[in-house]
């Protein structure tokens, strides 16, 4: 089996590939690195990552970037874990669109809140730009409401899906987003909490910010 060094940050977007190495019962050095820090642009991750992001995971010494692609990757290695839709290629392709959308839609658009500035400089713009991009998470957030009426998981059986839009779900309390329009969005993340796999990805994230906050 392949040797993985997972480099991530606690509560960032990596939390999507966190999860889906944890349901695949994946071997994997955990690397977390501090955003606020600026640890993304050292010498020795740009090296690894030029883009300067995270997730990063390294197999066998190969840098692989993009959550997309780090969890296609890994529903190809780990067959047995069905980390998307298996014996349907209509279906597994329908999971790819969407978790690519949760990276191309809804995450630029929550982007916004953690940094407004950069988005839009003039004078007192902030609250505006936040403004904005609450309007246009609510109108994401619909469609994945929509999606999850009457169903446990998005595709049927749990996938990486599941995973991905449980980090925006997180991200919206971390804000204190209005999400009471959301009902089946807010039972998913229930039982996306009582996943074991979530529950150890979630614990490891708690210990490393507390081991990056006490190395501050």
């Amino acid at each position: 089996m392949s040797k993985l060094e997972f480099y991530f940050t606690p509560g960032a977007c990596s939390l999507a590939t966190h999860i889906a190495l944890e349901e695949a019962g994946a071997k994997f050095d955990a690397q977390p690195i501090s955003l606020k820090k600026g640890q993304q642009y050292t010498p020795e991750y740009l090296a690894l990552n030029p883009k300067g992001k995270v997730p990063l995971l390294v197999i066998d010494g190969r840098p692989l970037t993009e959550n997309v692609a780090i969890l296609s990757w890994l529903n190809r290695t780990y067959p047995q874990a069905k980390l998307l839709p298996a014996g349907d290629p209509m279906r597994e392709a329908e999971a790819l669109s969407f978790i690519v959308w949760c990276t191309s839609g809804i995450h630029p658009v929550m982007s916004r809140f953690f940094g407004p500035q950069k988005f839009c400089d003039l004078p007192d713009s902030a609250d505006n730009v936040k403004h904005l991009a609450a309007e246009a998470t609510a109108k994401n957030f619909t469609l994945v409401e929509k999606m999850l009426a009457g169903k446990d998981w998005l595709f049927g059986d749990w996938s990486v899906a599941d995973g991905y839009i449980f980090v925006f779900w997180r991200w919206a309390q971390a804000l204190k987003l209005d999400t009471a329009a959301f009902p089946n969005y807010a039972a998913h993340a229930e039982r996306m909490q009582q996943r074991p796999a979530v529950q150890r990805a979630l614990e490891r994230e708690k210990e490393s910010q507390a081991a990056l906050d006490k190395a501050a």
